[in-house]
């Protein structure tokens, strides 16, 4: 996947000016990245197995080592495989006087810099090719004369670095690594539009029927054949297919696909992925972020079907589902998780908590309900025990059940306190503002007899009106109801 994903950054996202806008370098170090060759061993091997330079000039393995490294680009080991093979007495005069000429030419090979030109490089590229061709033609009038092994293998050397197709071709194993010298030694200045038009030519020296997956992947790649490269991306790796699809969205490039696939690329390999994610339940969350980059309306119900089926069975799990809900804006499942949490915090007798869950989605039914239970309970024991219930709620709440039993609280503690003047604003207040429900008026209007029996005067003329009012509403109620 890494082969694939670094390839396509250069082909499409690197993007330098000037000479460095050459996809050469960038290619070469892709392939040798990702497909080194010739082995590193291989080089330890036949050095380790060579004590001298006789002996290295006799290996068989020798100059295909050396002929893979110029086919790679790996001039500076060129260099040094043939300073020390040179010396070799068991060589011709002219095979060691070129294997020396061919290192120092190696070691010259212009690099193209940041501060040249690309009429100043191309200069320099000429001269340095042309001392090659003059090489190539010297080295082959003296094999016209006389057969020499070395000599010869090391005309294959100069060809591949001179740039002959032919000679590449032979020495090169996969389109990969001729692709690599056909830019390497013959356009060295190459920009990525070029890529489908040599990249076609190589491709044809190859049967495809013996390409691997992530060839054919590649090959559609530097061909710019986009929809069909995103098809490969898919079979090799869900991941790969939906992160290069959304690159591609992000530079601009997929548009291409658009006009081939059915659906929108982008999305259906981010849908693909993220459900992917969802078979493995601990990896839900990535599955969530994926759905939420779609923005899709199919994404959002999947995403919202899947969360409030999630077995909610820690305040930790509720909370990741309640942030996902939020940060993807899921109002319908959000509201749903809410009800189901408020469900579950009743249950196990977390009033408060449930409260506070109820009030999210504005279900005053059950605000209600849990709250005509704490005044009950009141009721039966006597006890005002529900204060800190409350009061874990008061901030988000503007419910009038909890304003009742606030305001109850409150008076009832006013009245605890000695503070009967204020005990009866409070106790006042609940009626006149009608926040309690009617099956507890009685209670609160039998609350008001001590203070009117009192010593000190609590209500005045218009408060024990009011007070009368609500007694006869209460005995109305009851006339009516039988």
């Amino acid at each position: 996947m890494h082969a694939v994903w670094h390839l396509l950054e250069i082909v499409y996202v690197t993007t330098n000016s000037g000479l460095s806008a050459s996809v050469v370098p960038y290619y070469m170090e892709w392939l040798n990245f990702n497909f080194p060759a010739p082995a590193a061993a291989d080089g330890e091997r036949i050095i380790g197995s060579s004590p001298d330079s006789n002996a290295l000039a006799q290996n068989p393995d020798v100059w295909p080592y050396v002929q893979k490294l110029a086919l790679r680009g790996h001039v500076t080991t060129v260099a040094n495989m043939l300073e020390r093979i040179a010396p070799a007495q068991v060589l011709s005069a002219a095979a060691s006087r070129w294997a020396r000429e061919l290192a120092q030419t190696a070691r010259d090979m212009p690099l193209a810099s940041s501060d040249e030109t690309s009429g100043s490089f191309n200069a320099r590229w000429r001269r340095w090719n042309s001392g090659l061709q003059s090489m190539a033609t010297n080295i082959g009038s003296m094999l016209d004369k006389a057969d020499d092994d070395a000599l010869s293998a090391l005309a294959m050397v100069v060809d591949v670095m001179r740039g002959d197709a032919d000679s590449i071709s032979r020495v090169g194993d996969t389109w990969q690594d001729v692709l690599g010298a056909v830019l390497l030694y013959s356009e060295p200045t190459a920009q990525t539009e070029r890529l489908p038009a040599l990249a076609q030519l190589v491709l044809e020296q190859f049967e495809s029927d013996d390409f691997t997956l992530v060839d054919r992947t590649l090959a559609a790649l530097v061909r710019h054949e986009l929809p069909e490269f995103l098809v490969y991306c898919n079979q090799i790796d869900a991941w790969l297919s939906a992160h290069v699809s959304d690159l591609m969205q992000h530079i601009g490039i997929l548009d291409s696909c658009r006009r081939v696939f059915k659906v929108e690329p982008r999305e259906h390999y981010l849908v693909f992925l993220g459900e992917r994610y969802l078979t493995h339940e601990g990896l839900w969350r990535v599955a969530m972020d994926y759905f939420g980059l779609c923005r899709t309306r199919v994404s959002q119900n999947i995403m919202g079907e899947y969360i409030v089926r999630m077995p909610l069975e820690s305040d930790r799990k509720a909370q990741q589902v309640l942030r996902v809900c939020e940060r993807y804006k899921l109002t319908e499942a959000m509201e749903r998780v809410h009800r189901q949490l408020g469900r579950q915090k009743w249950q196990r007798g977390r009033l408060g908590a449930a409260i506070a869950h109820f009030v999210r989605v504005n279900d005053s039914s059950a605000v209600g309900q849990i709250c005509d239970q704490l005044w009950a309970e009141y009721l039966a024991s006597g006890q005002l025990t529900y204060g800190p219930i409350i009061d874990s709620v008061l901030a988000t709440s503007a419910h009038d059940r909890v304003r009742f039993l606030t305001v109850y609280r409150d008076f009832h503690e006013c009245y605890k306190g000695g503070e009967f003047k204020r005990a009866g604003k409070l106790l006042l207040s609940i009626l006149v503002g009608e926040i309690a429900p009617s099956h507890a008026v009685p209670d609160l209007l039998v609350d008001s007899i001590p203070l009117l029996e009192g010593d000190a005067l609590v209500f005045g003329a218009d408060d024990t009106l009011e007070l009368m009012r609500c007694a006869e509403s209460v005995a109305q109620s009851l006339v009516d109801s039988d």
